[in-house]
């Protein structure tokens, strides 16, 4: 009750200094200082010494002293948990991402990381996170040159956009993200921004598994959705400092077999893998550092796994115009379609493989006729014809948003028109012509997809190669 008493009674100094100490260790320093030249116990003679009748004693200022430096501590940091088993209801559970002061909070342990050319879903924003067991360290597939994570990794990724001014969460009226790029973390304020989703892909011991949350109303939380979920908004876009119309879409997240389909990789063994995380997806020389040679350097991959994945080569950001034309379209194709169409991928019956990887144009749609694409082609009869955008089926298949036409199938309501540009001019300046006569017998000869390597139904020009 004294001390209380006391407390109550303090100079305007010492209130002035109790204010200051919110600000940190380094002023706790300053007042420890002031507070040693105090006498130990209160007494008259003190008193007039000071000049004061309400000074403190020592032993009661650091016992206030005490008690302000506890409230002053930083709250915990968080660190990522691992289910081995059980899927938690709550995202907040895996304490990777939650919700602090209408701010985002990421685990202590939670490496962001970017891809080279981000993959496009709705013009929305994505955080991505990776958090690796204590000590762990990724490893390299080199034949599949893919990563290959230990059990007990936590890879996130959270869909956001940024609201309309002045409008109400409930409403989803959101804006686009411009051209895919991404808000940096310290952007993360919940005033401006609406969260949709979170998906979670967790290692364990019988493998990877996909998890899709959906952030509540109140922003507080996200909550396990295997069902999935639809969200009815509209996109806006601003031109010159002025709001375009808004267009109307729903916005999908994945049920979770949904999910599980895409990340297929390897149809052999139907298991779910990651998909962007991998040295040829990874943005480099990026200018706060390089991630792969941070990833080194916190002991995530040890030197010779880090001399290995540098050597391995990087797709090229899309958006960058600086780089070759055939480098951006590629490395668009690759991160958007090439996980599917890939010799191994859930699209390989089709003959059209978009991976990095694969370098024989026919196997690019070039010339090419579809094995089985039914109202996807859109009249026409090549996946590529060099120089006519217009006659070639991969360009309308990206533009259009017919569920029995358009590709990819999942993860899009809207036709990104960027990345559809580029691949129009990308065949637009494609050289060669295809022979339509040849192509036609190729495939009446059993139509086998293998003749087409067999007998090029096209001429190519020189210089269709991954510089140019």
């Amino acid at each position: 009750m004294n001390l209380m008493r006391q407390f109550k009674h303090t100079s305007y100094r010492w209130r002035s200094w109790i204010q200051l100490s919110e600000r940190g260790p380094h002023v706790l320093y300053r007042m420890m200082r002031s507070i040693a030249e105090l006498p130990n116990r209160t007494s008259k003679a003190a008193a007039r010494a000071y000049g004061s009748n309400q000074l403190m004693s020592r032993t009661s200022a650091l016992c206030v002293l005490l008690a302000l430096s506890a409230g002053c501590a930083e709250p915990p940091t968080l660190s990522s948990q691992y289910f081995a088993f059980d899927n938690p209801e709550k995202l907040s559970q895996w304490s990777v991402i939650q919700v602090r002061d209408q701010a985002l909070t990421l685990a202590g342990d939670a490496k962001v990381y970017q891809l080279a050319s981000p993959l496009f879903s709705d013009y929305a924003g994505k955080l991505r996170t990776l958090s690796l067991p204590k000590g762990a360290q990724v490893s390299l597939d080199a034949e599949t040159e893919r990563f290959v994570y230990p059990v007990g990794t936590i890879m996130t990724k959270t869909f956001y956009y940024r609201r309309v001014s002045g409008s109400e969460r409930s409403e989803f009226r959101l804006m686009k993200a411009n051209h895919g790029s991404e808000f940096g973390l310290n952007d993360f304020s919940l005033t401006e921004l609406t969260l949709l989703e979170t998906r979670v892909l967790v290692k364990r011991a019988d493998g990877w598994a996909a998890l899709p949350y959906v952030w509540d109303a109140d922003q507080r939380d996200a909550t396990l959705s295997p069902a999935g979920a639809l969200i009815r908004a509209s996109l806006q876009s601003e031109l010159e400092g002025r709001l375009e119309d808004g267009q109307a879409f729903a916005y999908l997240v994945p049920n979770q077999n949904q999910c599980a389909g895409c990340h297929v990789l390897d149809q052999a063994t139907k298991a779910i893998l990651p998909i962007g995380p991998h040295p040829r997806h990874l943005a480099t020389g990026l200018t706060d550092g390089d991630q792969l040679a941070e990833w080194g350097v916190a002991g995530a991959l040890s030197f010779g796994v880090l001399q290995q994945a540098t050597g391995l080569g990087a797709n090229v950001d899309w958006r960058d115009p600086h780089q070759p034309l055939n480098q951006r379209a590629r490395s668009y194709l690759d991160i958007n379609c090439g996980h599917c169409h890939s010799p191994t991928g859930p699209a390989d019956t089709s003959g059209m493989f978009l991976n990095a990887a694969t370098q024989d144009p026919i196997r690019w749609g070039v010339c090419k006729a579809p094995i089985a694409a039914g109202q996807g082609t859109g009249g026409a009869q090549f996946g590529i014809v060099p120089g006519h955008p217009d006659a070639s089926i991969l360009s309308y298949r990206l533009g259009s948003v017919d569920p029995g036409a358009m590709m990819p199938e999942l993860g899009r309501s809207l036709v990104h028109a960027e990345g559809l540009a580029l691949i129009r001019s990308w065949i637009a300046e494609m050289p060669g012509q295809c022979d339509e006569a040849q192509q036609a017998g190729a495939h009446l000869d059993g139509g086998d997809p293998r003749l087409l390597d067999e007998k090029p139904a096209f001429t190519l020009a020189s210089g269709l190669d991954r510089g140019r």
